[in-house]
């Protein structure tokens, strides 16, 4: 049992000692601290640094160049813009991973000068007693009506520094002036301004631009620059599939270096405003595209223009270059063919993490864009999550368009809305999301940064996640186990269903513990744009949002920012167990498609890589046969990141952060019967967790020691179970093991059971046993089947309930006592048998299997008594009697005496509205 009293005093150790050892907790996953669209930037911001060194300064004002930029004026160069003002950010704040400064400003150059070759720019010499511009022969031209960039490249030749900013005076534009900008004696800066002629301006040829200094530091100078004014073009543009308009994302790259909007959409800043989340640096950017409903009409500079579609990941993008006159009107129809039909192969995607609201948080948008954009992005299933947010001067819960369960009126059997709920701890457990659940799990969120300066730290994020899953629902970590710092405990408790935005490293820990978690990912929406990292989930038959949960549930998945992924070994599909032997052959085989140049394609197992091909095309396999050897989990992976931004310690294959990379969950292998396990993973793990039960006891806020003691038993708990992980893995497969073993390990099988009434008696019964009768009768409760293999080999069923009362949906584990006097170790199977049939047949209402986790096998162990865990899960509601039919490596033919047992099941129905006819 947890030691009770171990973290107590932490609450009066001196104030040094537990920064020290908080300081610790928060070396693991750093990338954490961007946490989905609450960026922050670090307290010692530049604008609080007096003096700033000259260095320091300089790096500074491009920071704030390069984020403007991406703020205000959408271009090709976005990537390099943001990976750039990361790299002058990490200057600014001392970063002790910042470039050299050579090689900063050598990148840096680079940059503007490929900014001045994208944007409109002029260079101007400005002396002691002068300024000049440089081109006076080529005139800069600008569209009437239409706002642009205006680069200012400032060489100042004087011995003093300047400060300046540009200001045109014969233009208008809706933004303040811009600020001023140091120019270093002897250097040059680039002063960003924007412009756009007045609509009167018939005769403009000539732009008065003014060098302002602050008052008292000098005169304002002008130049007079040589100017073309053109009227705009005119786009009216379709996207069509097939026969029909259908929505789509337009990107509109115009002679200016900019990208435009257009249509219906253009100043829905919910589209077009995001977070830069990844790298955290506390600034917005503009995304390169809008969205349209399938018709769209926008004016443009003349000159060269591309216009380029974009629907989902399954369809190549439709890209359009012209050239375009002033004043002229160019229609366009342009039509996205689809590669590949995921859906038609049974995968379903899905975004497992939106908030359909604005980027303030709280106020919603309507359900009818949501379903417009999943349209345009091929989105199959978006789960729209409710939150809690209150600070001291508001508070809100939202989305709030519709209650839990689905939105019938936006699902259909091609596109489902589904209401959930993201519940929440920022302080200590993480971030939780919810699906397939019926009503709000209260109190929502938790702690003082969730749910207000007043809020206690209680309940756990484990009672939450009881809760939900009382409901039929499933729990997934939103943000990997950064942010989710509970994330390892609630692993080794059968508390976590999937895993959002995981940094594969971590996630591979996990799978070296024995565990089986399925990948899965969500946008965060309005964090990111709606289905920018989504999951994949291949159902069974028709789709149906209740088949998308159970593929989850049985790890069928892979998560992508743009490629497909297909992994299969001996033809075991993703999600999949291989029973094999050592010296035996596994046939792995991965396919990639994509919509653009693939980049690294890797087959990895058990951490190392198997196999790679590098691939500039749009489609790749790899197939390699290996000897099992030990037993492995096998995953596919591929990543082209071309953004920069895995330099800056995020990875090439985390999904989330960034465009043109997917991972499978794995196919996973067993030799003799045994999980993946890796010592140092699950060492890992305990001492993390016991680095997290030190920060509860330190920062936690509870209302009495009793909530206290809840939290850190729980986190202890864990970390015990992780450090017996090996020996019970071991002992769960051994027929020698002791009353002592299974007593520890049998307890740790009825925590994973979840928060049943009978759970807490459970444990209490078996820690008091002293034989294995006893140690039988503390397992009754949970034992509803009993099973016994005479020495002939034949199998004995019995059901110790007439009855058993299940819900609709919710998954429900329950024990069967084996008595095994042959010593067989074949593995246990049973299957159900609707006799209600005519004939009798497989039950197609509900699944039963047994369970294999680290700490319960479904081989026997040879043993004479010994329990095995069962799982069934009822999707149809009512009263039916099933055969239950056991074999122990038999197979069904040839079973014996009594090898099946009948067995009532009542499952009550989910709540009315969970059934939506597709």
């Amino acid at each position: 049992m947890p030691n009770r009293n171990r973290y107590r005093h932490i609450r009066f150790l001196p104030t040094v000692v537990v920064l020290t050892v908080l300081s610790c907790c928060h070396l693991f996953d750093m990338a954490a601290s961007a946490h989905e669209g609450h960026t922050s930037v670090p307290a010692n911001s530049s604008s609080e640094k007096a003096p700033l060194s000259r260095r320091v300064a300089e790096a500074d004002q491009y920071f704030q160049l390069f984020t403007t930029l991406v703020a205000q004026w959408p271009n090709v160069l976005k990537d390099e813009l943001i990976a750039q003002a990361v790299a002058e950010h990490q200057v600014v704040h001392g970063n002790p991973g910042a470039m050299p400064m050579e090689s900063l400003r050598s990148k840096r150059t680079e940059l503007c000068r490929r900014l001045e070759n994208l944007l409109p720019a002029i260079h101007v010499d400005w002396n002691e007693s002068s300024v000049s511009l440089r081109d006076t022969d080529s005139p800069l031209r600008i569209c009437r009506s239409l706002t642009s960039p205006l680069l200012t490249i400032i060489h100042n030749h004087g011995d003093q520094d300047l400060t300046l900013r540009a200001v045109p005076i014969h233009s208008y534009a809706d933004e303040q002036p811009p600020n001023y900008v140091r120019v270093a004696a002897g250097s040059e800066m680039t002063l960003l301004t924007s412009l756009c002629p007045e609509q009167k301006s018939e005769s403009l040829d000539r732009l008065e631009i003014s060098l302002e200094q602050p008052p008292g530091e000098g005169s304002r100078r002008s130049i007079s620059v040589p100017v073309t004014v053109v009227e705009p073009a005119v786009i009216r543009g379709i996207v069509r599939e097939g026969d029909r308009d259908v929505p789509g994302r337009v990107t509109v790259q115009c002679q200016d270096g900019v990208c435009r909007y257009g249509g219906e959409f253009a100043t829905h800043s919910t589209f077009t405003d995001k977070p830069i989340i990844y790298p955290p640096i506390g600034t917005w950017q503009k995304t390169t595209f809008f969205y349209t409903a399938g018709r769209f009409e926008m004016k443009v500079p003349p000159g060269r223009t591309s216009v380029e579609v974009q629907r989902g990941f399954e369809h190549l993008p439709s890209k359009v270059e012209m050239d375009l006159n002033a004043g002229e009107i160019r229609e366009l129809e342009l039509e996205c063919n689809r590669i590949v039909d995921m859906a038609e192969q049974g995968w379903i995607s899905g975004d497992t993490h939106v908030h359909w609201v604005t980027n303030a948080w709280n106020v919603d948008e309507p359900l009818e864009l949501l379903a417009m954009v999943q349209r345009a992005e091929d989105l199959r299933v978006a789960n729209n999550l409710t939150l809690l947010q209150r600070y001291a001067n508001q508070a809100f819960i939202k989305p709030s368009q519709s209650s839990m369960g689905p939105v019938a009126e936006f699902s259909n059997s091609q596109f489902h809305v589904q209401m959930g709920e993201e519940y929440r701890n920022e302080d200590l457990y993480g971030h939780l999301c919810f699906l397939n659940i019926d009503w709000l799990v209260q109190p929502i969120g938790t702690g003082s940064i969730i749910a207000g300066p007043d809020s206690l730290d209680y309940p756990i994020n484990r009672t939450a996640i009881d809760a939900c899953r009382d409901q039929g629902g499933i729990s997934i970590e939103a943000h990997g186990t950064g942010g989710n710092k509970d994330v390892p405990v609630n692993v080794i408790h059968n508390a976590t269903d999937s895993l959002d935005q995981m940094e594969p490293e971590m996630y591979y820990r996990l799978l070296d513990c024995g565990f089986r978690l399925p990948l899965t990912n969500g946008s965060d929406h309005p964090a990111r744009t709606l289905g920018i990292a989504r999951a994949y989930v291949k159902v069974d038959g028709p789709f149906t949002y209740a088949k998308w949960i159970e593929g989850i549930r049985r790890g069928r998945t892979f998560t992508t920012s743009g490629p497909l992924l297909f992994l299969n070994v001996n033809d075991a599909e993703i999600g999949d167990v291989i029973h094999t032997g050592a010296t035996d052959n596994l046939r792995i085989k991965a396919k990639v498609i994509s919509r653009h140049p693939i980049g690294r394609f890797q087959i990895v197992s058990n951490g190392k890589v198997l196999a790679e091909k590098v691939i500039d095309g749009l489609t790749s396999e790899i197939e390699l046969s290996i000897a099992a050897s030990e037993s492995r989990w096998i995953v596919a992976r591929c990543s082209n990141r071309t953004d920069g931004r895995s330099e800056f310690g995020f990875g090439d294959f985390n999904v989330i952060t960034g465009p043109g990379v997917a991972h499978t969950s794995p196919v996973y292998v067993q030799v003799d019967a045994r999980p993946r396990l890796d010592p140092a993973a699950a060492q890992y793990w305990a001492e993390r967790m016991r680095m997290h039960a030190v920060e509860i006891a330190a920062k936690g806020r509870f209302a009495n020691v009793a909530q206290q003691d809840e939290a850190v038993d729980y986190i202890e708990q864990g970390v015990a179970m992780f450090r017996s992980l090996g020996q019970q893995t071991r002992s769960a497969r051994s027929r020698d093991e002791s009353l002592q073993e299974a007593k520890e390990r049998l307890a740790n099988v009825v925590r994973r059971f979840g928060n049943t009434r009978e759970t807490e008696s459970v444990l209490r019964a078996i820690s008091e046993c002293d034989s294995q009768r006893t140690l039988s009768d503390a397992l009754a409760p949970l034992t509803w089947l009993a099973a016994s293999v005479n020495p002939e080999s034949r199998v004995k069923i019995s059901a110790k309930r007439e009855r058993i009362e299940l819900l609709q949906g919710r998954p429900q584990r329950f024990l069967i006592q084996l008595e095994n006097t042959a010593g067989i170790t074949a593995p246990l199977g049973i299957q159900a048998i609707d006799i209600t049939a005519d004939p009798p047949q497989a039950a197609t209402w509900c699944d039963i299997r047994v369970i294999d986790s680290p700490f319960s096998s479904v081989y026997c162990t040879g043993a004479v008594d010994e329990f095995k865990v069962v799982e069934i899960l009822v999707h149809e509601e009512g009263l039916r009697e099933v055969r239950l039919v056991a074999d122990v490596g038999q197979g069904t033919q040839d079973l014996g005496f009594r090898a099946t047992a009948d067995i009532q099941i009542h499952a009550e129905p989910r709540r009315a509205h969970q059934s939506v006819e597709n």
